[in-house]
């Protein structure tokens, strides 16, 4: 299209130089190639020029970021349904939109001090993660993974390789683990007491986990805190 353009361009401009009927035809053939050439350089600049401008590409549009609230200074999407489990507090409450909506009681892992380590370590996970998926369970009713370990959860426990705070078996170091979830209970005593028993799960009543289980898809927030 350009190069369609800029000869016509030229060839317009040769046919703008007044011919004269005297005039010998290669004589008149040569002033007006001349004329053309004159005027080529600048015609193709200009063609650039302009296809230059027409092509530009537009700015990316910066999209704004999704809305957050915050607890204890960790920011969570505040769209839809988030949990936020207090450790130190033995709670869950649902938030929705940002806006605390209810609270139930929960016990956690056995070993409760400190965030979760590595495999083994009868210990609950704190810092943000989602929920990965969710399925009846025939012992514990329903069962909510969540996305543990997440990126701090690999970077700490690459630490803890580094400073010996891993145990080693077998000559292997303990793994990070995994199947980290929220569920019911079977241990009705201690979940009445509110005294931790699981593995490192935060487990709610029976009753409490089908509430929680209808409300929660996956990717829905869950921040843990100690």
């Amino acid at each position: 299209m350009l190069v369609v353009a800029t000869a016509s361009i030229v060839t317009m401009l040769a046919d703008s130089c007044c011919d004269n009927e005297n005039e010998h035809p290669m004589r008149s053939f040569t002033r007006r190639r001349t004329a053309a050439l004159r005027w080529l350089p600048a015609t193709l600049a200009f063609m650039l020029s302009a296809c230059a401008l027409h092509r530009a590409p537009a700015p990316p549009r910066l999209e704004a970021a999704p809305p957050t609230f915050e607890v204890d200074h960790v920011a969570v999407p505040q769209a839809g349904i988030a949990l936020v489990i207090q450790k130190s507090r033995r709670t869950l409450t649902v938030y929705r939109d940002g806006v605390a909506e209810s609270e139930f009681p929960v016990v956690m892992g056995r070993n409760g001090n400190g965030p979760k380590r590595f495999e083994g370590d009868m210990r609950t996970p704190e810092g943000l993660y989602r929920v990965t998926d969710k399925h009846p369970h025939s012992r514990w009713r329903y069962f909510i993974g969540i996305s543990y370990p997440n990126e701090y959860d690999v970077a700490a426990y690459a630490r803890g390789i580094a400073d010996g705070g891993i145990p080693v078996i077998d000559g292997e170091f303990m793994g990070i683990g995994g199947s980290v979830g929220i569920h019911g209970s079977d241990h009705y005593v201690e979940q009445a007491m509110g005294s931790d028993w699981t593995m490192g799960c935060i487990a709610l009543r029976s009753e409490d986990i089908g509430v929680i289980y209808d409300l929660v898809e996956p990717n829905t927030p869950v921040l843990i805190l100690p």
